[in-house]
C-alpha cells in the first residue's frame, strides 16, 4: 500500500507548485497525473522541428522585485528558465477593423504609446493606468505584502466594461481607446456583462509591468519542478487515473484505474472542482457545496492552429497579435459558428534560434464546445471522417480571417496541426474544454470564489480555478493552499527570504 502525508490529484503548475512546497518542508508528497506526460497547461508537444505550448504562451512581472520573479525566485525558476522580453513598445498589438494599436511595457510607456494613437485621451490613459495601481494595491499577496485590504472585495464586485465606461466618459476617442484596452481580452475569456475588473486589472498590470515569452516551451517550468520534487523525497507518477477517493479513519483511501491504493493523511486536488465531485464518495460531500459547484459556468473554449513555416519565409515577430473582425472586441467570445471566428490570437513561438524569421505560427481563437459535441464521447484518433471535415473546413475559415493580415500565409505552411474543445479537454480535464475554468463573475463574485481549504478535513484545493488563472494567479494559489497547512506567515516568510 502507497502511503503518503500528501497525495495531490493532477501535475498542473498548481499542483506542481504545492508539491515543491510541501516535499521541501519534509512531507511525503505523490503527484499522481492520468496522462503519460505530466504537466497540464504547462505541457508542450512538438511537430517536427517546433515546440508549440498548449497554455502558457507569455508570461508577466517577470523583472527584478515585480510579483512574479518575487515568487519564482523561491521556486528557483526566475533564475534557470530561458525566457525573452518582449518588444517593450508593443508587447501586445491589438488590431481591431484593420487598425493596429501598441500596448507598451512599463507603466508610462504604455501611456505614451497609445497616446500617440488617441492625442486627446493623455488624461484619461494617466487616469486608466492609476486605476490599475489602485485595484492590484488592495492585493496584498500580488504585491509581495501580507496585510490584507478591506477594499479588495469592493474590486471584485465591479464589472469591468462598466467601470471602464465610467472612467471614460463620453469623449468618442475614449470609447474606442476603451475597445483598444479590452483587445486581449482572450487572456481571460472577457464577457462583457460579467468580466469583473479585478480580474482584468490584475492580468494587465502584470503584463503591462513586463512580458515574456519562454524560449524552451511551458514544458521547462514543469520539468524543473519536478526534478525538485524528487530530488526532496517526493514521487510524480503518469498513467494514474484517480477513479474514487473515500474516507479511511482519518485519512484518505485514493483508488485509480489501475487498480491501485494510495493512502494519505491530505489531500490537494489541482483539477478542475467539477471534476473532483465525481471522485468523492458522496458521504464526504454535502448536497449544497456539490450542487453550488456543479452549476458554476465555465469560461468558453478554444480552437487552435499550429503552424510549421517553410525556412525564410515569414517574419519572427516580438509581440503577440489580438486581431478583431469588427469593432466590439468582447463579442467574439459569445459568437455562434455562423460569425465565427471573429477573432484570432497569434504569435510567433520564440526558440533559441529565434531572429529574422519565423519557424512557426500558433493561431487561437474562441470556440464554444457546442459546436463539437456531437463528438464528446468519441476518443482521438477516433473521431471519424465527419470530425476530420469539421477541422479542416474551420481551418480553412480561420486562415481566411488570418490572410487579411498575412496575405498568401497558407503557400508558407509546411505542416499544420488542429485543436478543437476536444482536444483541450482530452489535454486538461477541463470540462468541456474550458480555457479558465470556472467563469468569475463580477455580480455574485462569491459564488464562483473556491477556497483552498474545504469543509472536508484535509482536503484542499488548487490551480486556477482557486484565486486567478494566469501564470501569477496559480502561484499565488498554491502558496494559499500550502498556507492552510503551513501557516500563511510560514511560509511567506521562507519565500520572501528565497535567495
Amino acid at each position: 500500500m502507497n502511503r503518503y502525508d500528501v497525495v495531490i490529484i493532477g501535475s498542473g503548475l498548481g499542483s506542481l507548485l504545492c508539491g515543491y512546497i510541501l516535499s521541501k518542508e519534509g512531507f511525503s508528497v505523490c503527484v499522481l497525473e492520468k496522462h503519460s506526460v505530466p504537466g497540464g497547461c504547462l505541457q508542450s508537444f512538438r511537430r517536427g522541428e517546433n515546440l508549440f505550448d498548449t497554455g502558457i504562451h507569455y508570461i508577466g512581472s517577470m523583472l527584478p522585485g515585480q510579483t512574479l520573479h518575487s515568487y519564482w525566485k523561491y521556486f528557483g525558476l526566475s533564475r534557470m528558465l530561458n525566457i525573452e522580453r518582449l518588444n517593450e513598445n508593443c508587447f501586445d498589438m491589438i488590431s481591431i477593423d484593420g487598425k493596429d494599436y501598441r500596448l507598451a511595457q512599463g507603466f508610462d510607456n504604455f501611456v505614451e504609446q497609445l497616446a500617440g494613437h488617441f492625442p486627446s485621451s493623455g488624461t484619461f490613459l494617466k487616469r486608466y493606468v492609476d486605476s490599475l495601481k489602485e485595484t492590484v494595491s488592495a492585493f496584498p499577496l500580488y504585491n509581495f505584502e501580507l496585510n490584507d485590504s478591506p477594499t479588495k472585495n469592493t474590486w471584485m464586485g465591479i464589472n469591468a466594461w462598466d467601470f471602464l465606461k465610467s472612467m471614460a466618459g463620453s469623449d468618442p476617442g475614449n470609447l474606442r481607446l476603451l475597445e483598444v484596452l479590452s483587445g486581449n481580452n482572450f487572456l481571460y475569456a472577457g464577457r462583457k456583462q460579467s468580466t469583473p475588473w479585478h480580474q482584468y486589472a490584475l492580468i494587465n498590470h502584470s503584463f503591462i509591468s513586463s512580458a515574456w515569452r519562454l524560449r524552451q516551451g511551458s514544458m521547462q517550468i514543469a520539468g524543473h519542478l519536478i526534478s525538485a520534487i524528487t530530488a526532496s523525497g517526493g514521487q510524480v507518477l503518469t498513467r494514474k487515473e484517480v477513479k474514487k477517493i473515500s474516507p479511511l479513519k482519518d485519512k484518505f483511501q485514493v483508488d485509480t484505474s489501475g487498480n491501485e491504493m494510495f493512502v494519505s493523511k491530505r489531500i490537494i486536488a489541482g483539477i478542475h472542482p467539477q471534476a473532483v465531485i465525481g471522485l468523492l464518495e458522496p458521504s464526504l460531500v454535502k448536497k449544497s457545496f456539490r450542487s453550488r459547484i456543479m452549476s458554476m459556468e465555465n469560461t468558453v473554449s478554444s480552437f487552435g492552429l499550429y503552424l510549421g513555416l517553410k525556412p525564410g519565409s515569414f517574419p519572427y515577430f516580438n509581440n503577440n497579435l489580438y486581431y478583431h473582425r469588427g469593432q466590439d472586441v468582447w463579442a467574439a467570445s459569445e459568437a455562434g459558428n455562423e460569425q465565427w471566428p471573429g477573432m484570432y490570437f497569434a504569435y510567433t513561438p520564440a526558440t533559441a534560434k529565434s531572429g529574422e524569421y519565423a519557424s512557426a505560427l500558433c493561431i487561437l481563437s474562441y470556440m464554444r464546445f457546442d459546436e463539437v459535441r456531437r463528438w464528446e464521447n468519441t476518443l482521438t484518433g477516433s473521431r471519424g471522417p465527419d470530425y476530420r471535415t469539421f477541422k479542416k473546413e474551420h481551418a480553412e475559415t480561420l486562415l481566411q480571417l488570418v490572410e487579411r493580415k498575412f496575405p498568401g500565409l497558407r503557400s508558407l505552411i509546411n505542416t499544420i496541426e488542429i485543436s478543437t474543445p476536444l482536444t483541450w479537454r482530452d489535454y486538461t480535464g477541463s470540462p468541456e474544454g474550458s480555457m479558465y475554468g470556472i467563469r468569475k463573475e463580477s455580480g455574485n463574485f462569491l459564488r464562483t470564489m473556491i477556497l483552498p481549504h474545504t469543509k472536508i478535513p484535509g482536503f484542499y484545493f488548487t490551480g486556477q480555478n482557486l484565486n486567478m488563472h494566469g501564470a501569477p494567479g496559480v502561484t499565488i494559489g498554491a502558496i494559499m493552499t500550502c498556507a492552510e497547512i503551513l501557516g500563511l506567515e510560514y511560509l511567506f516568510k521562507k519565500i520572501r527570504d528565497a535567495e
